[in-house]
């Protein structure tokens, strides 16, 4: 009788220690779990499990595509200039272009392929445009001949002036200076004293009266 009871208490002994390891182990879990609550409070992550995040970072040199280019560059934008009248007086003829008409001189047809202001012996002749005097030469049949370099492509020349009334190669001009002095023309000497001038565009030649007294749109 005396066993049984001892081992009735050892029994209760054994129980009694194992609830206490029990109850140690969920008190130790419980602080343990609100530990790590407070660090992901605190840190915005948990420490056993944490989310990284990266900005993105700039990105250099990439093409952009499908976006219309709306810019304007020098060679694709319109460009646009007013040419003045070389001088005031009357036409007397104008460019014939392809078509063959009387030289009453040489008395022969030819095509006419420069416009012809009347005038007198030492009229001033103005520039049409700004540009720059890139010829200056003597001709038998012409006369004096000064070329302008108006840029987009745009020449006129300057047929008939007196010779040395004209600027210097590489002179710099504005609109309305004086490329010369009327002088004469041997070929159309009938026609009496005037101004022969002609224009090219990008090499082919033009009917003046589409670019002179009026803004002229480049090609």
């Amino acid at each position: 009788m005396k066993r049984n009871r001892n081992n009735e208490k050892q029994k209760r002994a054994i129980y009694s220690a194992a609830a206490i390891v029990l109850c140690a182990a969920a008190l130790g879990s419980f602080w343990l779990t609100n530990r790590n609550v407070e660090k992901a409070d605190n840190n915005g992550t948990s420490e056993h499990s944490q989310v990284i995040t990266t900005e993105a970072e700039p990105q250099v040199n990439v093409p952009v595509t499908n976006i219309p280019d709306d810019r304007e560059t020098e060679t694709t934008k319109a460009a646009s200039c007013y040419f003045a009248l070389p001088s005031e007086n009357n036409i007397t003829k104008h460019f014939s272009g392809g078509e063959m008409v009387k030289n009453t001189t040489t008395d022969d047809w030819r095509a006419h392929l420069g416009l012809d202001i009347a005038g007198k012996v030492g009229d001033p002749v103005k520039a049409i445009c700004d540009g720059t005097v890139t010829d200056v030469r003597d001709d038998d049949l012409w006369g004096t001949i000064v070329t302008v370099d108006h840029g987009n492509g745009i020449i006129s020349e300057y047929r008939g002036l007196g010779r040395g009334s004209t600027p210097d190669v590489g002179t710099q001009i504005k609109i309305n200076d004086k490329v010369g002095n009327l002088g004469e023309i041997p070929v159309e000497k009938a026609d009496g004293v005037h101004l022969h001038i002609e224009i090219r565009e990008k090499g082919n030649i033009i009917d003046p009266e589409k670019v002179i007294g009026q803004t002229y749109e480049f090609k």
